[in-house]
C-alpha cells in the first residue's frame, strides 16, 4: 500500500477537518463517531417461492443478465435479462421464477439497468427498469404498483439504498441528485444538496455518507441535512462504499487515473486499436481506503466498474474489472480482508494470459454453456455483495451469473443444474433452475419419438432432449443459431439443422435481408456432431432460417436470410439455388415444411426488409414435387382487408409462419401470421385459408405474430403467438388460442412471460399442455 504525504494528501482533498470546525467532524473523519457498531444480527424473513404454473426448460443461462440483487433481510435473490425479465428466488439461487410481465419487466438497454433495491422489512422492493417507471412491491416481488417520486426530465435512477436500522428509509441515488423517502417509498422527496451524478451512498444508523463525482458529504440527522465531508476534485471519484463494525468505519473510493491504474492494457495497442485501450482507462482507477482513524490512502489495487463492502465488516473490500477492459480482464474479482494492506485475486473466468485457460473447475462450477459455448463474458454487468454478510457475493455478464457464499472462494453457478454422470463436460445433459434468458424460436419433436425434442434457439445454438424434456444437451451446429430442424422419419438419429450467425430474426434489424454466415448441416447422433452441407463458398456460406427434408425423394431444402431457397437432389452431395417463380431481388425465407406423404414443398418468403418492394409477392409459396413440377406456386389470390381496421395500408409486408395439418385430409385449409415491420399499423395478425389461397380472411389482430400451431389431434384448435411493447402500451401480442377454428380466442394469462412470445408446439404426449418458447425466454412448459 502507497501512501501520500499530508501535502500531496491535502491537495488533493479540502478536508473539513479545520480548527475551527466542531469535534464531532473531526472524530468523524478520523472514522470515530459516536454511533454504536453496526453489529445487530439481521433477522431473515422467509418469503413464499413463486407458485409456478409452467416449468421452464432449457440448460439455463447464455444470454446477457443484470440487475443481480442480494436481500439481505430476506431469502430473495433477484435478477433481470437483456429480453425484458426480472428473475425471483426465494432459495438463494436453486431455483427462480420469471416474474409476470404484468407486474415488472426489466430493460433490454443493459448501461441504464438498475439492481432493485430493498427495505429492510425483508418484503418491500423497488425496482426501476432502464432506471424510469419507478416501482414498489410490499409482498417480496410477487406483485408491483408504480410510485411517484418526482424524477426530473431525463433524470434517472443509478441505485436504491436501504437504511438497516429503519425499515422506512429507503434512497435512490440518481443522475440529477439523491430522493429520499421515509415511508416506504409512498412519498419522496428531493434533497436539495445535490443536482449531480450520484456515485454511490453508504448509511451507518444515523449517519448517511453520499458521494459525487467531486465531493463527499455526511449527514448526521438521517438526511435532513448534509454538510461537506471531503472535497476530491481533483481525484474524480468513481466509486464508493463503505462498512462499519466495532473497529470503526472504512471508506473506499476508486479514482480516475485509469492510464497509469492500466497501463497495462497499452502494449496491445496495435491488436485492439486506440477506442478500446481508452475505454480501458476511462473505467479504471485506483483504490483508495480510509482506515478507522486515518485519511485515505492509495493503494495498488486496480478497480473497474464495481468496488464493494458490507455495511457491517469494515475489513472486508471487493474490486472487479470492467466489462470495457480488453482481453476479457473484466471478469477479475479481487477481495482485501485486512482493508486493503494486501488482495487475492479470487476469480478471472478466463485468462488469455494463461493460454485462455478457464478459472479452475475446482473452484467453480462449469455449465453446459462454459463447456459447450465459451467463457465469453467480458466482465459484469452487474454486481452484489449481501451487505449483511461480505461472504455473500455474485455478478451477472452476457453468459453467466456466477455467485459464491464464502467470500470468493468457490463460486457457483445457480442458473444451471447438472444431470448426467462423470465430470461436467461437453455434450453432458443439463437441466436450467429457471433462468432461462436465450430466445428459444420453436420446438420441434422427432415424428415417430415423442421423447426426441429439438430446441432451435439463439446464443447457444440449439439446444436437445431425449427424455422430453427431463434434461437437455447443447447442440450447437457451428454458429450462434440453429434456426430450424427437420428429421428423417425413417431414423431418429438423424436431424438437419439450418444454421446462422446472426440471431433474434425477426426482432429489428435482425428483420432484414442479412448476408451471414451459416449452412444447412445433417447429425447422425442426435446433435452430438455436426457434418455441413452447403459448401463453405461465398455462394453458399450465409445465414439459412429454414430447412426441409423429403425423405420421400432424399432431397433437401433450404431458405436462406437473403437469396432465397438453395436445394439438393442428392442427400446433400450438391447444391443450386432454386428460385423459379419466386420474385427478384431479396428473397427471406423463414419456413419450409414438406409433405411427409408426397414430397410436395411449401415455403415461406417474407418481406425483402427494409426495402419491402415485393409486398404483393409475400405468402406461401408451392411445389408440387409430386407431379414433378419445377416452378413455385404462390397461393394468394385475394387477401381480404379487415373490416374492422383503418383504411389505406397494405398487407402482408412481413409474413413470420404458417401452418398445414399434414395428419388428415384438409391441406386446403391453411393459417399464416404477419409481423408489423413498416408502419402498417394494426394490420397485422392471424389469417387462415381454408380454399388452399385463394381467399385469405384475418381471424386475430396481433401486433407482432411469431408463430402459430395447429393441434394436430384437433384442428379447431390453433396457437397464436406472438410480442408487444414490454410497456404494454400499444398492440396485441402474447399467447392466443382458439377452440371453434379462429372465431374466438382465449389469451394465456397465467404464463409469466407475457410480452416475448415466439412460438407454440402441442405436447405429443398430452394435447391438453404445450411447449412454449419466447426471445430471450427459454421454453415454458405447461397448461394449453
Amino acid at each position: 500500500m502507497k501512501k501520500i504525504n499530508l501535502y500531496i494528501f491535502l491537495s488533493l482533498f479540502t478536508l473539513v477537518l479545520a480548527c475551527e470546525k466542531p469535534q464531532e467532524d473531526e472524530n468523524l473523519l478520523s472514522g470515530e463517531n459516536n454511533s454504536s457498531p453496526t453489529s445487530e444480527e439481521t433477522q431473515i424473513v422467509n418469503l413464499e417461492p413463486t407458485q409456478r404454473i409452467y416449468t421452464p426448460m432449457g440448460v439455463g443461462g447464455g444470454g446477457a443478465m443484470s440487475g443481480f440483487a442480494i436481500n439481505p433481510y430476506s431469502n430473495l435473490w433477484l435478477v433481470g435479462t437483456d429480453m425484458g425479465t426480472l428473475f425471483r428466488s426465494t432459495d438463494y439461487g436453486l431455483t427462480w421464477d420469471a416474474i409476470n410481465h404484468n407486474e415488472a419487466v426489466f430493460s433490454s438497454i443493459l448501461p441504464d439497468a438498475v439492481s432493485p433495491g430493498f427495505s429492510s422489512d425483508g418484503k418491500t422492493v423497488f425496482h426501476a427498469s432502464q432506471g424510469l417507471n419507478p416501482k414498489r412491491s410490499l409482498d417480496g416481488a410477487v406483485h408491483f404498483q408504480p410510485i411517484s417520486m418526482g424524477l426530473l426530465n431525463n433524470e434517472k435512477i443509478k441505485y436504491w439504498q436501504n437504511n438497516s436500522t429503519d425499515e422506512n428509509q429507503i434512497l435512490a441515488g440518481t443522475t440529477k441528485g439523491l430522493l429520499i423517502s421515509n415511508d416506504k417509498g409512498e412519498t419522496w422527496s428531493r434533497i436539495n444538496t445535490f443536482n449531480k451524478l450520484a456515485i454511490g451512498t453508504y448509511i451507518d444508523h444515523n449517519l448517511i455518507y453520499h458521494a459525487e463525482e467531486d465531493k463527499i458529504w455526511i449527514s448526521q440527522d438521517k438526511g435532513q441535512s448534509f454538510t461537506e465531508y471531503l472535497d476530491a476534485k481533483d481525484l474524480k471519484i468513481r466509486l464508493f462504499s463503505g462498512g462499519t463494525d466495532h473497529l470503526g468505519t472504512t471508506l473506499v473510493i476508486s479514482d480516475s487515473d485509469g492510464e497509469n491504474a492500466c497501463s497495462w492494457a497499452s502494449q496491445y495497442l496495435n491488436d485492439w486499436g486506440q477506442n478500446s485501450i481508452d475505454n480501458t482507462y476511462n473505467n479504471c482507477g485506483y483504490v483508495w481506503v480510509k482506515k478507522p482513524n486515518e485519511n485515505f490512502i492509495k493503494t495498488s489495487q486496480v478497480v473497474g466498474n464495481h468496488l464493494l463492502m458490507a455495511e457491517n465488516d469494515s475489513n472486508t473490500i471487493y474490486t472487479t474489472g470492467a466489462k470495457e477492459w480488453i482481453r476479457q480482464k473484466g471478469t477479475v474479482v479481487h477481495v482485501s480482508h485486512d482493508i486493503g494492506e494486501t488482495w487475492t485475486l479470487k476469480l478471472d473466468q478466463m485468462n488469455w494470459d494463461q493460454n485462455y485457460e478457464p478459472w479452475p473447475r475446482n473452484l467453480i462450477e462449469y455449465s453446459a454453456i462454459a463447456e459447450d459455448v465459451g467463457w465469453w463474458d467480458n466482465g459484469y454487468e452487474s454486481f452484489a455483495i449481501n451487505k449483511r454478510d461480505s461472504s455473500i457475493i455474485g455478478g451477472t455478464g452476457y453468459f453467466f451469473l456466477h455467485t459464491s457464499k464464502n467470500a470468493g472462494d468457490f463460486w457457483n453457478a445457480p442458473f444451471t443444474e447438472f444431470k448426467d454422470s462423470g465430470e461436467r463436460t461437453k455434450k453432458k445433459k443439463w437441466i436450467t433452475r429457471g433462468i432461462e434468458v436465450i430466445s428459444v424460436y420453436k420446438v420441434e419433436f422427432h415424428p415417430n419419438n415423442p421423447e426426441l425434442m429439438y430446441g432451435a434457439s439463439a446464443d447457444i445454438g440449439g439446444i436437445v432432449s431425449e427424455n422430453h424434456g427431463e434434461s437437455f444437451k447443447v447442440i450447437k451446429a457451428q454458429y450462434n443459431s440453429n434456426y430450424d430442424y427437420s428429421f428423417d422419419p425413417n431414423n431418429d438419429n438423424i436431424v438437419f439443422a439450418a444454421s446462422g450467425n446472426s440471431h433474434d430474426w425477426p426482432e429489428g434489424w435482425h428483420a432484414n435481408a442479412i448476408k451471414n454466415e451459416g449452412g444447412i448441416y445433417r447429425s447422425t447422433n442426435r446433435g452430438n456432431s455436426w457434418q455441413r452441407l452447403t459448401p463453405n463458398n461465398n455462394n453458399f456460406n450465409r445465414q439459412f432460417l429454414s430447412v426441409g427434408y423429403d425423405a420421400i425423394n432424399n432431397y433437401i431444402y433450404g431458405g436462406t436470410h437473403e437469396t432465397g431457397i438453395a436445394r439438393s437432389l442428392d442427400g446433400g452431395q450438391t447444391w443450386n439455388y432454386f428460385n423459379n417463380g419466386l420474385p427478384s431481388g431479396d428473397k427471406i425465407i423463414p419456413q419450409i415444411e414438406v409433405d411427409p406423404r408426397t414430397g410436395n414443398i411449401y415455403a415461406l418468403l417474407t418481406g425483402n426488409a427494409p426495402n419491402f418492394t415485393n409486398h404483393k409477392k409475400t405468402g406461401i409459396y408451392f411445389l408440387d414435387v409430386e407431379n414433378g413440377s419445377q416452378t413455385w406456386e404462390l397461393l394468394r389470390g385475394t387477401v381480404h382487408y379487415p373490416p374492422e381496421a383503418d383504411s389505406g395500408y397494405n398487407l402482408w409486408y412481413y409474413p413470420t409462419s404458417f401452418a398445414i395439418d399434414f395428419n388428415g385430409n384438409d391441406q386446403q385449409t391453411i393459417w399464416l401470421t404477419d409481423y408489423e415491420n413498416k408502419g402498417n399499423w394494426l394490420m397485422t395478425g392471424v389469417w387462415k385459408t381454408t380454399d388452399n389461397g385463394q381467399n385469405w380472411e384475418r381471424k386475430l389482430q396481433m401486433t407482432h405474430a411469431a408463430g402459430v400451431t395447429i393441434d394436430p389431434t384437433n384442428t379447431d384448435r390453433v396457437y397464436a403467438s406472438g410480442s408487444f411493447w414490454l410497456d404494454n402500451s400499444w398492440g396485441k401480442g402474447g399467447q392466443y388460442r382458439t377452440e371453434d377454428g379462429g372465431e374466438n380466442w382465449i389469451k394465456n394469462t397465467k404464463s409469466p412471460l407475457q410480452a416475448n412470445a415466439r412460438n407454440a408446439t402441442v405436447d405429443p404426449l398430452d394435447s391438453d399442455k404445450v411447449f412454449y418458447t419466447y426471445f430471450g425466454g427459454g421454453i415454458l412448459h405447461g397448461d394449453k
